[in-house]
């Protein structure tokens, strides 16, 4: 069953006459808002339909946090017909809540990147803590303080702290002083995380100084400490490229920099060729749609073919 407007404004006319009622009937409120927040979101959807969803979720997120286990005994008793759908659901909602649960679900459709900023709006009204939403959206066994994913989002989060003008100095920063095992999160991000926009506006401006040949020279050695130490390194940053802007940017730095060597060999001394070679092989490898620029220029250019042909015996 899909949410259509007209479900959405009798939802709304219904949520409001249940939260003033005096004596609720919390186990048939709760299983009509898990059952109707589970269905499918689609369509665009204005700032009332979404304030509207995302109160249902807040008022089940009051509700089990106020009754706990008693509620999902009583509907687990109450609608033995559903017990799959609710023991499964029920374990998602105490793993991450139902506010978190239903913002992913909108996040998760078309046009869900749209709305990151309404949701924050109305969860900031709803007195509910944002970050600690972003937060819980992250499954509990790897909310630790050694995991580069988390460590990632907490830099994000603090990056978009700060005012605008600073963010760029932040980025430039971010790619002079952290490994590309903790930046490559930056390109995996799933797209339907709760904080996809923001992943997705350092990803761009990294990028665009990876095609640009802007990159300090720390980040391609970065990139080849990682892929090179090890197999699962290795497999970090072909999973990276998986990315079709990170990859096509990282294809076009490449281009540029054997331009450049076509001009001048001493035009590319801040990175080592070796670097860069081993790092050619990795793209090489993974076959991503701009590969065929890639090997066209090497084709083309006679004393890289060649070095690169030495190179790739080591890497074989």
């Amino acid at each position: 069953m899909q949410k259509q407007c007209g479900e959405v404004n009798e939802m709304d006319s219904w949520l409001k006459h249940t939260i003033l009622s005096e004596d609720p009937d919390l186990s048939t409120i709760c299983f009509k808002l898990l059952t109707w927040l589970e269905t499918e979101f689609w369509g665009t959807m204005t700032y009332k339909h979404i304030e509207t969803i995302l109160a249902g979720a807040v008022f089940v997120d009051i509700i089990l946090d106020t009754v706990g286990e008693e509620i999902t005994k009583d509907l687990m008793e109450k609608y033995r017909q559903h017990k799959i759908f609710l023991k499964d659901y029920c374990k998602t909602l105490r793993e991450v809540g139902a506010t978190c649960h239903t913002v992913s679900n909108i996040l998760a459709t078309s046009d869900g990147y749209k709305y990151v900023f309404t949701m924050e709006n109305i969860l900031k009204h709803f007195l509910t803590d944002v970050n600690l939403i972003y937060n819980s959206n992250v499954p509990k066994a790897k909310l630790s303080p050694h995991n580069s994913k988390y460590k990632m989002l907490l830099i994000i989060q603090r990056i978009f702290q700060l005012p605008p003008k600073n963010i760029d100095i932040s980025v430039d920063r971010l790619l002079c002083h952290s490994d590309f095992s903790l930046i490559g999160h930056i390109f995996l991000e799933e797209t339907n995380s709760l904080h996809i926009s923001k992943y997705k506006i350092l990803e761009h401006k990294i990028c665009k100084k990876i095609a640009e040949g802007n990159i300090n020279s720390s980040f391609i050695k970065s990139m080849y400490v990682t892929a090179s130490n090890s197999l699962k390194g290795k497999t970090f940053f072909k999973s990276c490229l998986r990315n079709d802007v990170f990859a096509n940017s990282v294809v076009t730095f490449f281009i540029l920099f054997f331009e450049k060597i076509e001009i001048n060999m001493t035009a590319n001394s801040q990175h080592n060729l070796s670097d860069i070679f081993y790092l050619v092989h990795c793209v090489l490898c993974t076959k991503t749609p701009f590969c065929s620029q890639l090997y066209t220029k090497i084709r083309t250019n006679k004393t890289i073919a060649q070095l690169i042909k030495k190179s790739f015996f080591l890497y074989y």
